[in-house]
């Protein structure tokens, strides 16, 4: 390789690098309420050292910047934490819409492994996925194929929690905690949406985060 041609390539890798860091990639962070939403934030802005939190979120803040670097690689993100009390699901619509969300990240525990009874997830999940699915957005306005998400992501938060209390044979992607957004999945893959099954500590594991918003990015 000629010098002129090893700086042309040094430049061009250059420029790929700094693109990365200056165009944020468009993250919905999704779920039921006091699932981890806001730690999974905070975590992207800092890796490492969250806060304990306590205070639950009211309504949709500000969408902020996020700079997501593993193994050299390094990517912007913009993400808005939004509550996930039922009043505010419409509002993860609207977040999809204004800022063109490219991949969704749904967020769950394991309280329905706890109580079967409760349907927290179930019912969020539910509203979501009709809504993508859905060709027109709330006010009748027919979507285009850019309105869809690249990928959807359903992120069992918490396994330092529960990973050992349901622990279960075999690979964790068929893990029973999966089990009732099955349906909803079929329907996201049918409509051309691909989804994603991922385990994650927000709190305490920063590295399992960042590894899992790269995958979404790299393989979606």
């Amino acid at each position: 390789m000629s010098v002129l041609a090893g700086f042309a390539v040094v430049v061009i890798e250059a420029t790929v690098a700094f693109y990365k860091r200056i165009h944020a990639i468009h993250f919905g962070v999704y779920g039921a309420t006091m699932v981890g939403k806001k730690t999974l934030h905070h975590q992207l802005k800092t890796k490492g050292e969250v806060p304990e939190i306590k205070q639950r979120t009211v309504g949709k803040e500000r969408a902020t910047r996020k700079v997501v670097k593993v193994d050299g690689e390094t990517h912007t993100l913009k993400t808005a934490d939004i509550g996930g009390e039922a009043i505010y699901w419409k509002e993860w619509i609207k977040d999809i819409r204004s800022r063109n969300v490219k991949y969704i990240i749904f967020v769950i525990d394991h309280r329905h492994l706890d109580s079967p009874a409760n349907l927290d997830h179930q019912l969020a999940w539910k509203y979501l996925v009709d809504c993508i699915c859905s060709d027109v957005w709330p006010d009748g306005k027919k979507k285009k194929n850019n309105d869809y998400p690249m990928a959807i992501g359903i992120w069992a938060n918490k396994f330092d929690i529960w990973g050992e209390k349901y622990k279960e044979e075999g690979d964790m992607q068929n893990h029973s905690i999966y089990e009732p957004f099955k349906y909803g999945m079929q329907r996201l893959n049918d409509k051309g949406i691909p989804t994603f099954k991922y385990i994650v500590s927000a709190k305490s594991q920063p590295e399992m985060v960042y590894r899992g918003v790269m995958t979404m990015i790299k393989e979606y």
